[in-house]
């Protein structure tokens, strides 16, 4: 039994190809199944574990999205058979290899289930990496490949891509490409090939909102509508990037270190550090007064047929009047 614990889903599909490798191509239709809890019961996943392989030496079964080794108490019409799966970790079928994927940050040590599955299972650990580990995954690429990267360069690297590796490894070959000949990745190569997300681009406005700019903010806010994003998605966006500043500092002045934030929170680590040196700017009232603004503004884009563009302009012209 292996068990596969945290939601890195770039190493999650490594992990994912590793064990698939392990049955022959031409055995994989027969002797290969994949079972996601929120669609179908575990029995069926335990009935095709319990099964000897067909026409070939072993048998590879993933369980997906186990939830009910979990806290979450959400009610859904599939019912799982836990008893059926303490049987099975009991005596596990020997010609089966079993991989259970459980996307999660832990598991609900409480429950009976999971006590035992952690006490019978190999387990690989696939949290995401913190910004020191993601940095040596990037290092030991660049070696692997003979590059070298600036340092800063690599650090406009990592805030385009978020520090997500799924990301990292879909824009570093573009990387590789462009400074085939030097092999050196400067910052000038980033800033051409390495596009802002509309997360990154709202993230920018934030500063702007936060020092109060209305003009600068009317400026960044027109020039999304002109690269054809909706004024609903991109307040949406800005929400929710101010309910997380508001969020970290609430409990930044409870004490919380960074790794608690990201844990208790359940955002990436270098979100987390990049809202730290946001809230450093601001205090908890002011943050308050902007997030209830946004949630005014936004449920008058719903309500209105006023244009959208005028609205956040008032806005901003409210929460000037706020911190004046």
């Amino acid at each position: 039994m292996n068990l596969v614990l945290g939601n890195e889903t770039y190493l999650m599909e490594d992990v994912k190809k590793a064990f698939t490798n392990l049955i022959p191509e031409e055995e994989r239709t027969m002797n290969l199944g994949k079972y996601d809890m929120e669609e179908v019961p575990l029995a069926k996943a335990l009935d095709d574990a319990m099964s000897v392989p067909f026409f070939g030496d072993k048998r590879l079964v993933f369980i997906q999205n186990p939830y009910f080794l979990t806290s979450d108490t959400k009610k859904r019409k599939i019912e799982h058979d836990i008893e059926g799966f303490l049987n099975y970790l009991a005596h596990p079928e020997p010609t089966s290899i079993v991989v259970i994927f459980a996307p999660y940050k832990e598991l609900d040590g409480r429950k009976k289930v999971s006590k035992q599955l952690k006490k019978s299972s190999l387990i690989i650990d696939n949290q995401p990496l913190n910004e020191r580990g993601t940095r040596q995954f990037i290092a030991q690429e660049m070696e692997n490949k003979s590059f070298e990267i600036d340092k800063n360069a690599l650090d406009l690297f990592l805030e385009r891509t978020n520090s997500e590796l799924s990301i990292i490894m879909n824009e570093l070959p573009k990387l590789f490409l462009y400074n085939f000949e030097t092999h050196r990745i400067t910052l000038s190569s980033v800033e051409n090939l390495i596009s802002k997300t509309l997360e990154q681009n709202i993230f920018d406005l934030v500063d702007v909102v936060i020092s109060n700019n209305i003009e600068k903010s009317v400026t960044l806010y027109h020039d999304l509508i002109l690269q054809n994003e909706e004024p609903i998605k991109i307040n949406a966006i800005l929400l929710g990037q101010f309910r997380l500043l508001l969020q970290v500092k609430i409990l930044q002045d409870k004490g919380y270190s960074q790794g608690d934030l990201a844990s208790v929170l359940k955002v990436h680590p270098y979100r987390i550090k990049l809202a730290l040196q946001k809230v450093k700017k601001f205090n908890r009232h002011d943050l308050r007064k902007i997030y209830l603004a946004l949630i005014d503004l936004e449920k008058t884009m719903k309500t209105t047929q006023q244009d959208q563009e005028g609205l956040f302009s008032l806005f901003m012209l409210k929460i000037n009047q706020v911190n004046v």
